[in-house]
């Protein structure tokens, strides 16, 4: 029973990150050459502004600002509305994978 429900758990957190990484501009901007590398990279920048992984980067940022380093009122927000999205609610083991995911996003962009 505990290893279907964390099968359950790890399907459901893989399938939110695929949807968060699988986004068809990104496939699009990989495909393209150099010389059309500044019209990708303003795709895939709009198209990561309205993800989910971008907003709850946002609000985990905004939350470490505040001084939360574990995610507070703006991390809250952001997963209430990927619940709103998604159509179902999120619960503790995929919430705290997606802030290891995030976490992992925001460090890589600080390094770039």
């Amino acid at each position: 029973m505990q290893e279907l429900r964390f099968s359950i758990i790890m399907f459901c957190a893989l399938g939110v990150l695929g949807l968060l990484i699988g986004s068809p501009t990104i496939s699009t901007v990989n495909a393209t050459t150099s010389s059309s590398s500044q019209q990708g990279s303003t795709e895939l920048s709009d198209s990561i502004k309205d993800s989910a992984l971008a907003n709850l980067s946002q609000a985990l940022q905004e939350d470490k600002e505040d001084g939360d380093q574990n995610g507070g009122e703006n991390w809250d927000k952001a997963i209430n509305n990927l619940e709103d999205e998604m159509g179902f609610p999120v619960d503790g083991d995929v919430e705290e994978a997606l802030m290891n995911i995030t976490e992992v996003h925001l460090n890589n962009k600080s390094i770039q």
